[in-house]
């Protein structure tokens, strides 16, 4: 019988002008010959003799493709390095981020177990100065509320509550089985592709091990999100909550809390305007989504709302990073 696979894992890496810290993360990557490395460039504009230097140096050891598809981003990228992927499991990761030390031990230890998803737990930290940061505390505080209590919904919520895939490793064939991509858009491509994995997958481990790390620039902080990119994850959003309506139990769905309530306040602090606030909460109608569930309303959850419209700082480069995401 032929093998289906050629190595035990592949990792997708989608590029775009940051050579050098692609570089940190295929250094920190064993040079195994279980492991395929598999980067697609989309057809970055900066530093490419950088590039160039990156591809000569690790090219025996890492497959380089270009992003030839004329649609621009990470989901396109991504979908690219899925068709060139031979490993058993699949790993994607950012050319900003890096696998800590030991990652290679941490995820062979379950190459031949019958699980189709392992979660494991991020760490974050900002680039400049290495201190740590919070981008991964939400993923991190779904996987321990599972841990202390593996409940459905608890699982549920990692399992479609965890938009990237930053440290989940995923069995190659339930995403070929199902033909799962993701979605080519310029900004959170991988929320549906997330959604279906977790679908489609059987068996799934949690684990609080930490194979990656997440990186954030702290010197371009900004509070305003373009419009365009908004509604790029509105209806990204609204296609993961009509999947679920569709796909789960009414009672998994209402558990979710698969509301409008965080887009919308999401809407408020970015001062969008009463023309788009209305234009949102129709597009919930049209979906059939409710706004906000009963449980969401509280005060706790309504302070840390309106400290967020004051204070919350984002990342400005968040929304660019996410079309190489």
């Amino acid at each position: 019988m032929k093998k289906e696979w050629k190595r035990n894992l592949s990792i997708i890496i989608p590029h775009y002008n940051t050579p050098d810290l692609l570089e940190k993360l295929i250094r920190s990557i064993p040079a195994d010959k279980e492991i395929q490395i598999v980067v697609v460039d989309d057809n970055s504009s900066a530093e490419l003799d950088k590039l160039g230097r990156v591809r000569a140096e690790y090219g025996q050891n890492v497959e380089f493709y270009v992003n030839d598809s004329h649609v621009k981003g990470a989901g396109a990228c991504r979908n690219i390095g899925l068709k060139h992927a031979d490993g058993k499991w699949l790993l994607f990761a950012d050319a900003d981020d890096f696998y800590v030390e030991g990652m290679y031990d941490t995820v062979a230890a379950y190459f031949e177990s019958d699980y189709d998803e392992v979660f494991f737990t991020p760490t974050s930290i900002y680039l400049d100065s290495g201190k740590p940061c919070n981008r991964h505390e939400a993923y991190e505080k779904r996987i321990n509320q599972y841990l202390a209590n593996p409940s459905r919904e608890n699982l549920l919520r990692i399992k479609l509550a965890t938009n990237a895939p930053w440290a989940c490793m995923i069995r190659h064939s339930v995403v070929r089985r199902n033909n799962i991509r993701f979605d080519e858009v310029l900004f959170f491509n991988d929320i549906m592709f997330m959604t279906r994995t977790g679908y489609h997958s059987g068996k799934v481990k949690v684990s609080q091990e930490t194979i990656y790390c997440v990186t954030k620039s702290k010197g371009s902080l900004t509070t305003h999100i373009e419009w365009d990119a908004y509604e790029i994850r509105l209806k990204e959003f609204l296609k993961v909550c009509r999947y679920i309506k569709k796909k789960y139990p009414k009672k998994d769905f209402k558990k979710l809390d698969c509301t409008g309530l965080g887009m919308i306040c999401m809407a408020v602090r970015q001062h969008y305007g009463l023309r788009k606030y209305l234009y949102i909460i129709n597009r919930f109608f049209q979906s059939r989504i409710p706004l906000f569930s009963w449980r969401q309303l509280n005060v706790d959850l309504l302070k840390k709302w309106a400290d967020n419209r004051s204070h919350r700082k984002l990342d400005s480069n968040y929304y660019v990073k996410q079309s190489v995401k």
